[in-house]
């Protein structure tokens, strides 16, 4: 299920904390993870796995994957809960936070973390373990932390790099990465993408990809703090997964009922037993 990238470096530490790090300890987050099963038919038609993975290779991270560990869950989105929740922020370092994928050196700060799934339905396959996640200190890094993108093509990639850093500057963040597309060439020049004031979107027209019949939308955002708070895949316009921060479920109307009714009865009670030792205590 996890699909993360892991991504271990090697650590030299440097000066404290700079103001690109926007999360605190004891943050805690809870994010939804919904899969959209009834709208994957022109996925496997299409054949957009294949394409995909030439283009934009994510291994066991990878959409296919994604659906093929959740289609089994007869439940409507979202299938499953992600608690996060921030234990510890350490020291800047500058190390290659991406080797062996990527040999530069990176100034970041590593956040610990404590994160995994609970499934509503089902708790007793509920998992959950700490990890380290890292933000990095500017624009140029954190695109180079997505791998240009490329975890933007499904919700486990955009799950390893959930803290973007809170200064950066998502215009230049997507001229850099067009500018790349455009030194790509072929089908990735067809990537075309829009800085928003909070993230991004990534769109690819119908055959821009050459097997996509039809449209490929990717929305991402970001709160101030740098925190991820929505990814969304979409084909033909229609939502294929979803992962999200939303608010804890509320209390289903019959339990909430049953509650109300819980405290009413016992409110009665305790006038009751008010009144008539009110009573006793006056009568004597």
């Amino acid at each position: 299920m996890l699909g993360f990238l892991c991504i271990i470096p090697t650590i030299n530490v440097s000066p404290a904390q700079e103001p690109y790090v926007g999360p605190e300890e004891g943050d805690d987050y809870l994010y939804k993870f919904g899969l959209y099963k009834t709208n994957w038919g022109s996925f496997f038609t299409d054949n957009l796995e294949g394409i995909l993975n030439n283009l934009w290779p994510l291994g066991s991270s990878s959409l296919l994957n994604v659906f093929q560990e959740w289609q089994i869950w007869q439940h409507d989105p979202p299938q499953s809960h992600w608690p996060f929740e921030i234990t510890a922020i350490g020291s800047e370092l500058t190390s290659s936070i991406l080797f062996p994928f990527d040999n530069m050196s990176i100034t970041s700060t590593p956040v610990n973390a404590t994160t995994g799934w609970f499934l509503p339905h089902q708790p007793d396959l509920n998992s959950y373990y700490n990890s380290t996640w890292y933000i990095v200190n500017d624009t140029s890094s954190f695109l180079r932390q997505t791998f240009n993108l490329s975890l933007a093509f499904s919700p486990y990639g955009i799950m390893s790099v959930p803290i973007a850093p809170k200064n950066v500057n998502w215009t230049f963040f997507i001229s850099k990465f067009l500018a790349e597309m455009n030194l790509r060439g072929g089908f990735y020049n067809n990537t075309s993408a829009i800085a928003k004031s909070n993230g991004y979107s990534l769109n690819i027209p119908a055959w821009g990809y050459e097997n996509n019949s039809v449209a490929i939308d990717i929305r991402v955002s970001y709160n101030s703090n740098g925190i991820l708070t929505n990814y969304e895949f979409l084909y033909d316009g229609k939502l294929l997964v979803r992962y999200w921060i939303g608010s804890a479920d509320l209390i289903p109307l019959g339990d909430m009922l049953t509650i109300i009714w819980g405290v009413a009865i016992t409110t009665g009670i305790i006038i009751i037993i008010v009144v008539m030792r009110w009573v006793i205590r006056h009568n004597n």
